[in-house]
């Protein structure tokens, strides 16, 4: 290995807290943020309950420079209980107990959300209560951004679908979010963040971390080829993107994060471009809250998928090659991708080679990447005006929950009276060990005029590329009649005569 690499590091990670400058090497970098927050820092108003990212008490504030001239100077609201404190390398967090400003009064000087939660009884336990202020003052923070000063209903409810409670009936948490007045809200960024701080964060997100002790290490590197040589020495490394789904193993001691490696100094991986009119490829750290914001008018039918797709915590740090990696049969976007020709940039001690999404799901969360190799990024079409794209998710409930079935439907139409298939791709999720596309069904249909006869063909042959399983989410019959609604649902409002 070129000893160059390893040069020029630091030992240790530096984040912003509550305004605060924070240095922190050894053990304290291995441990989940909420815990750091409570027991090292006593900022006790994050309250751990579920420690799996579900319920929101634990939400704080972020913000985090992006690459690539993709800045956004927003702070975003995350989950703490899920993320490692190293994670935070790089980043301002502000955490509830800063909100309220101090005061010689009685009581402290609350925010105007606090005051609207108070007001409206927004809060019975109040257990809750620190996640859902936290939540509602970032989305204060998006219309100080925006200039916009109402708040309505259905703002109110996005911001808060990832942050439950068991009191209210949520409709005095509803009625706050209405009451606050955004023209009296002072900007988190304003009071949080200061052009010092971040010049000397932006510093050292140019220097790789390398983090080891006895119990945990952590390595950051700046470049690829740094990370690809660190895979090559350290076989039991874990790469670690969002820590949505192994922060909540390790919470649940099915698995010890203790040696990680970290993609967040490499700019180019949080790259988003187009290659002409036709595809479109996206790094290995673009999160889902800034993949919907780019495809919202590209791909409508995908970003308005992507509301469905966990909580406002999550997607702003779960990232698209990080669902893909996680190789789960139930993930969401994978059927949207296998409809999309999607093909994986894979990088590893050889160089880079592509696979089709097709080919990289192996088997039950296996997938074709050896040890030594990184995914950089997913390539895949943008849909064109002659084609129809639909994306279904059924799950028992509508909002941050997991699906028995998801599926993808596309189609390129032969005719503008939509009544001759060119060409379809069709993909399930949930019934199956991995996302499978139905390669059967999809050739019966192809150059083939639409009809109700060539649809009971194709539905017969649909049967035959499913084998679900029947488990707590659903009974295997379930999801065959699901996968048979959906295929018709599909075509009732994208097939014949629809526009």
């Amino acid at each position: 290995m070129n000893n160059e690499i390893w040069m020029k590091t630091r030992n240790y990670i530096l984040f912003y807290l509550n305004g605060e400058r924070h240095q922190i090497s050894g053990d304290q970098a291995g441990v989940m943020l909420s815990d750091y927050l409570r027991y090292h820092k006593n900022l006790t108003g994050t309250k751990i309950v579920c420690a799996e990212g579900d319920c929101g008490a634990c939400s704080v504030l972020r913000f985090f420079p992006y690459y690539s001239g993709k800045k956004k100077n927003i702070f975003l609201p995350i989950n703490s209980c899920i993320t490692i404190v190293a994670q935070m390398d790089g980043s301002h967090l502000v955490t509830v107990d800063a909100l309220a400003k101090p005061s010689q009064a009685a009581q402290p000087d609350h925010t105007p959300v606090q005051k609207a939660m108070m007001n409206c009884h927004g809060s019975q336990c109040g257990f809750c209560t620190p996640g859902f202020v936290m939540a509602l003052t970032g989305l204060v923070e998006k219309k100080i951004c925006q200039k916009k000063t109402e708040i309505t209903s259905a703002d109110a409810k996005n911001a808060t679908t990832g942050n439950l409670c068991r009191c209210t009936g949520y409709q005095p948490i509803i009625d706050a979010a209405k009451n606050i007045s955004v023209r009296e809200s002072e900007s988190v960024m304003k009071r949080f963040y200061s052009s010092a701080s971040q010049k000397e964060i932006e510093q050292h997100l140019k220097i790789p971390v390398n983090i080891s002790n006895e119990s945990f290490s952590f390595f950051a590197p700046t470049r690829l080829k740094e990370a690809l040589a660190y895979l090559g020495k350290n076989k039991s490394v874990r790469i670690v993107g969002a820590s949505t789904d192994l922060g909540v193993v390790h919470n649940k001691r099915k698995l010890r994060l203790t040696q990680v490696l970290s993609l967040h100094l490499i700019p180019e991986l949080y790259d988003i471009e187009k290659d002409g009119k036709t595809r479109l490829s996206v790094g290995a750290r673009v999160t889902l809250s800034d993949l919907r914001l780019y495809v919202k008018e590209l791909i409508p039918e995908f970003a308005k998928f992507l509301d469905l797709f966990a909580s406002p915590q999550i997607k702003n740090v779960a990232t698209l090659v990080g669902n893909v990696a996680n190789a789960s049969p139930i993930a969401d976007t994978p059927p949207f991708l296998l409809t999309m020709n999607t093909e994986v940039e894979i990088h590893g001690p050889k160089g880079k080679r592509f696979v089709k999404l097709e080919s990289f799901f192996l088997d039950y969360r296996k997938i074709n990447l050896t040890p030594k190799e990184l995914i950089v990024a997913l390539h895949f079409d943008i849909p064109q005006k002659n084609e129809s794209l639909a994306l279904y998710k059924i799950s028992q409930r509508k909002d941050l929950d997991i699906s028995a079935v998801n599926f993808a439907g596309r189609v390129a139409w032969a005719d503008k009276e939509k009544t001759k298939i060119k060409d379809i791709k069709l993909a399930f999720g949930g019934v199956a060990a991995t996302t499978v596309r139905l390669y059967k069904t999809e050739k019966s249909l192809t150059n083939e005029k639409v009809s109700a006869e060539k649809l009971a063909q194709a539905l017969e042959l649909l049967h035959t590329e499913i084998t679900p399983l029947s488990d707590l989410r659903a009974t295997s019959a379930f999801r065959h009649v699901v996968a048979e609604n959906l295929f018709h649902k599909f075509f009732r409002e994208h097939g014949v005569g629809h526009e």
